[in-house]
């Protein structure tokens, strides 16, 4: 009878032993992964720049933010801003983008003139490669991301770009591309109505849903941010960086998902 209880009494301290301590479990178990995330600044022209300076400053101000946070981010070029020569924009495209934070994509030629749906495929393709042919010539910069300006896309689109090959990522493309291309989903909006960023709406999905993505491409128009929606950006960047998350380009995300990150 003694050696029964005394085996019984070393077995219940063992399981004890095991056993957390009261409020320890959240801590002991691995945290999620916060989502990478990816910036989507839309629409980059001289429009609002003053003077011989290449940008407007609400332009100018996010780059420099950006750089000062040593965080990464990507711009999306309309393409007809390159038809001129603007020196100066030419020079600030180019030192940004060999600086390394900020990847520039093809975001369309003209601001409300390309409606991808419903337009012939080689009417489509040559509208892209406008855009592709006058980043090599007037930045030396060879695009390798499409979002498109204005309007959805089609099976035409798809077409299009599945003849270009040096294009290999699409904002908000279809799931699956026929080209190929690795499609970024929407999945959050930074903005809330369009143009307004909005730290609380952005916050509350973030801690909802967001958080539980792997990445995050987050679309913004930084030439339409008075200064209130310039600092709920700001709070939304900094907030996303007290929670651990990375921040990618498209191209280095892309990389990182198929195991040749650099």
């Amino acid at each position: 009878m003694y050696a029964r209880l005394v085996a019984r009494t070393a077995l219940l301290t063992l399981m004890l032993s095991v056993l957390p301590a009261r409020g320890a479990q959240a801590d002991a178990s691995p945290a999620p992964s916060a989502p990478v995330i990816i910036l989507k600044l839309d629409d980059v022209t001289r429009s609002g720049a003053h003077g011989q300076a290449p940008v407007s400053p609400r332009w100018q101000r996010v780059a420099d933010f950006i750089e000062q946070e040593k965080i990464k981010a990507s711009f999306g070029i309309l393409g007809y801003s390159l038809e001129e020569d603007h020196a100066a924009y030419f020079t600030w495209i180019r030192d940004l983008a060999r600086r390394g934070s900020i990847e520039f994509w093809n975001h369309g030629y003209e601001n409300k003139a390309d409606r991808f749906k419903g337009t012939p495929p080689a009417e489509q393709k040559e509208a892209l490669l406008k855009v592709q042919r006058l980043a090599k010539q007037k930045l030396g910069l060879t695009l390798h991301v499409f979002g498109p300006h204005w309007g959805p896309t089609d099976k035409s689109t798809e077409a299009a770009l599945a003849e270009i090959p040096e294009i290999r990522v699409w904002f908000f493309g279809p799931a699956k591309p026929q080209g190929g291309q690795v499609s970024l989903e929407r999945m959050l909006n930074l903005e809330s109505p369009t143009f307004v960023p909005n730290f609380e709406k952005f916050k509350d999905g973030y801690e909802r849903f967001g958080r539980l993505k792997p990445y995050l491409a987050l679309q913004g128009h930084p030439n339409g941010w008075t200064d209130e929606r310039w600092e709920n950006f700001v709070k939304i960047v900094r907030y996303l960086k007290d929670k651990g998350c990375t921040f990618m380009t498209p191209s280095q995300y892309v990389a990182s998902i198929q195991g040749d990150a650099k």
